[in-house]
């Protein structure tokens, strides 16, 4: 008999189902008590998982807004990139050719200046070697000669260490200016190869017309009259071998080998005079 039978009964109830009722009330009164507690319980987990999401809630909208900003400050910015782009465009459009011609002659006067000796004004060694290397194959591609004048101011050191070092490079540019007068065609070279020697490349031209131009070089130096009180000449004078050829092989370095060596030979010979043969 339940609790329920007996509120619903006469009330006439023996002992054992009193128990009985009571032993129910008891049960019911145990399984709420454990409800209670369970709901206690989970309330607190719920809690503090709301506790959780609330606080990640709270981070992930600072965090947004803070993205917010960055990427309204990065809109900005390129804005004004954008806006000083566009100046820049504007204005190298407008002055697109004086830009142009200003950068191109910014690019000739150092491609000019990395070929040139900057004492002298002549070609330098490495416009000499480019300039050979092109001419003698062209030389050997027409069958045309070439001929080369290595030059050597005479008794140079003794002019240095007795005149100085401000008058030696003023005899070096007295020098190099006659070089320079006698290499009248375009397609003549004439460079400092070093120190008090010189080169003239001359295109197109045999021995006979190489040593015209080597003869007339030595004697306008010595007509130039500079004194020098250390040679046996009195004056500067200049030395010159001549060589002259029709490339039949790559090797353009022996053109060099056989002007320098006559050089050489007449130096041996008292120095002031021109040699091409020998």
């Amino acid at each position: 008999m339940s609790h329920t039978q007996l509120q619903q009964g006469d009330g006439d109830l023996s002992p054992d189902d009193l128990r009985r009722v009571v032993a129910e009330l008891r049960q019911e009164r145990d399984d709420l008590e454990i409800a209670l507690s369970t709901a206690i319980e989970h309330g607190d987990a719920i809690e503090e998982q709301l506790g959780l999401a609330n606080r990640q809630l709270q981070t992930e909208l600072r965090e947004r807004r803070c993205t917010e900003k960055k990427l309204r400050e990065l809109v900005e910015a390129i804005s004004r990139k954008s806006q000083d782009l566009e100046l820049l465009v504007k204005t190298i459009t407008e002055h697109s050719d004086t830009v142009e011609d200003h950068w191109l002659s910014r690019y000739e006067e150092s491609a000019v200046t990395a070929r040139t000796d900057a004492l002298t004004d002549l070609a330098n060694r490495r416009m000499l070697d480019e300039t050979l290397a092109r001419e003698w194959a062209r030389a050997r591609r027409h069958g045309e000669p070439l001929a080369m004048l290595v030059c050597d101011i005479d008794y140079f050191k003794f002019y240095n260490d007795h005149y100085g070092h401000q008058a030696g490079d003023g005899c070096l540019k007295r020098a190099a200016q006659v070089l320079k007068q006698h290499a009248s065609r375009d397609s003549d070279l004439a460079a400092r190869y070093g120190g008090e020697e010189f080169v003239v490349l001359l295109p197109a031209t045999g021995m006979d017309g190489a040593t015209l131009v080597g003869q007339s070089i030595q004697k306008t130096v010595h007509r130039l009259g500079l004194a020098h009180e250390e040679s046996p000449y009195g004056v500067v004078t200049l030395s010159v071998g001549i060589a002259a050829v029709v490339p039949d092989h790559d090797n353009e370095s022996l053109l060099f080998a056989e002007a320098d060596r006559r050089l050489y030979l007449a130096k041996q010979q008292g120095r002031n005079r021109v040699v091409h043969d020998g």
